[in-house]
């Protein structure tokens, strides 16, 4: 089996092995008798219906009833607000451990956690992750920029920065939310925007971006391809770069886009070397929030072996199942779902920021935005 990892910086920095092909499956010992006949599960997501954490829930929601023992009834509870903070804080104060309770986790939360934010009540370093799903990133700009037609990283970088500040518009839900990820990126590439946050969502950034009212905008590299196609057909939508991947310690681009370079090609052609330092180091531990762990179930902590097995098994019968073999492509593409332990040491990785990282992207966040990072 093949293994990919995102950048030869993850794998340098925080040894995570991400796969394109099949799913990494962590065996522990069977369950012992689990049964949840006329129990109701609640799953908390803490966006909007609609989003792309919510449609991740959802899809995987039948499958769980269906395996999980004794088929119990699974409910969506959306609990939105201040970038998953909201959503998360009340599952720590509401769930049980008893296997009643599931927190569909995902960038913004993570970072919210990872980067100090004084609202965040909830310890994601103690949930128990059921099933983790990594994804891709695009960033593009408003056919209004120029770009296409550029075939050069490097031309289309220099075009962008022709263009004064408060045309380059970029927006996202917080300073601390998966925005900050391609905002760092832009700078470490010579690009300063004019920054609108408070952002509900990618929906009302894309519709933002639709409108003219963002020219820079953000998705993951599935969500462009199904969700923003109108835009990219139309040629509204301008790919820029996205993260890529990485393939036997190269890199290589984003097998949903594998024509679109990477922001590694862009970089080293902006600059004529490879990346390094400590802002580039900040850059790294913020995609991997955003990437590594974009998406994921959880159950609290305290919860007992034999029902973190059981919803663990759940996760491994559904991969083999034939409808969601059938139907995957969509909302997992080609990247591997992380089942067992081994999601812990992912997660912890992808939270933890190099000092000397931490200290340069304190100072960013505080003289951009006047936001502390402890």
């Amino acid at each position: 089996m093949e293994k990919w990892a995102f950048g030869n910086w993850l794998s340098r920095l925080f040894a995570i092995p991400i796969l394109m092909v099949g799913v990494v499956m962590v065996l522990n010992s069977p369950a012992r008798a689990v049964d949840f006949s006329g129990e109701r599960i609640t799953i908390v997501v803490p966006f909007n219906e609609g989003g792309g954490t919510d449609s991740y829930t959802r899809f995987m929601v039948p499958y769980f009833q269906k395996y999980l023992p004794g088929n119990p009834k699974i409910i969506v509870q959306n609990k939105s607000g201040a970038g998953g903070i909201l959503g998360g804080n009340y599952f720590a104060q509401k769930a049980k451990n008893d296997g009643t309770w599931v927190f569909a986790l995902s960038t913004s939360t993570i970072s919210n956690f990872a980067l100090g934010d004084p609202r965040v009540k909830f310890k994601l370093n103690e949930f128990i992750p059921i099933i983790l799903s990594p994804r891709g990133t695009m960033l593009y700009v408003r056919k209004d920029l120029g770009t296409q037609g550029i075939s050069d990283p490097k031309g289309k970088i220099e075009k962008i920065r022709s263009f004064p500040k408060d045309k380059l518009v970029f927006g996202g839900k917080t300073p601390r939310s998966m925005g900050l990820s391609l905002r760092v990126g832009l700078s470490l590439l010579g690009v300063e925007t004019k920054d609108v946050w408070g952002m509900k969502g990618n929906g009302p950034m894309a519709l933002a971006f639709e409108r003219g009212e963002f020219t820079v905008n953000f998705d993951n590299t599935l969500s462009y391809k199904n969700n923003r196609k109108k835009l990219h057909q139309d040629g509204i939508a301008v790919p820029l770069y996205t993260y890529g991947v990485e393939k036997d310690g190269k890199f290589v681009r984003d097998p949903v886009w594998p024509n679109v370079p990477t922001f590694y090609e862009t970089y080293k052609a902006v600059h004529g070397k490879e990346p390094s330092g400590d802002a580039y180091d900040a850059f790294v531990s913020l995609h991997a929030m955003s990437v590594t762990m974009s998406k994921s179930w959880n159950l609290p902590a305290g919860t007992s072996k034999d029902v973190v097995e059981a919803y663990r098994n759940a996760a491994r019968k559904m991969m083999q199942d034939a409808d969601f073999k059938a139907k995957r492509a969509k909302i997992f593409g080609p990247f591997t779902q992380t089942i067992g332990d081994e999601a812990f040491g992912i997660r912890d990785k992808a939270t933890q920021i190099p000092p000397n990282a931490k200290k340069w992207l304190a100072k960013y966040v505080k003289e951009r935005y006047d936001i502390e990072i402890k």
